[in-house]
């Protein structure tokens, strides 16, 4: 596994396809630009990790995952910040 900091956050990578983000402390609108900008770049199929501590930030991500065709895997309360999994559309998905 290997660690990149980009800017206010770091960023996990994982041969496993899953790919982890902390923004734990980034600022609400921030994380939701980042989470979406990080959705974007992602290979089909591949897990979104989101670290957050915000819990209006996790309703508004929840929202937009849920108008998208990604898919929202789990939402965990962690000691203080939130574990969100979303998984980004994969090819059977799409088609439906």
């Amino acid at each position: 596994m290997s660690t990149i900091w980009h800017n206010s956050c770091s960023i996990k990578l994982e041969m496993t396809s899953k790919i982890e983000i902390n923004l734990i402390d980034t600022v609400s609108w921030l994380s939701l630009l980042k989470c979406k900008d990080m959705l974007s770049k992602m290979a089909l199929g591949d897990v979104l990790e989101d670290l957050i501590k915000d819990p209006e930030v996790i309703e508004d991500l929840t929202k937009i995952v849920n108008r998208s065709q990604d898919q929202l895997l789990q939402t965990l309360k962690e000691e203080n910040y939130y574990r969100i999994r979303i998984k980004k559309a994969d090819i059977r998905n799409i088609n439906k």
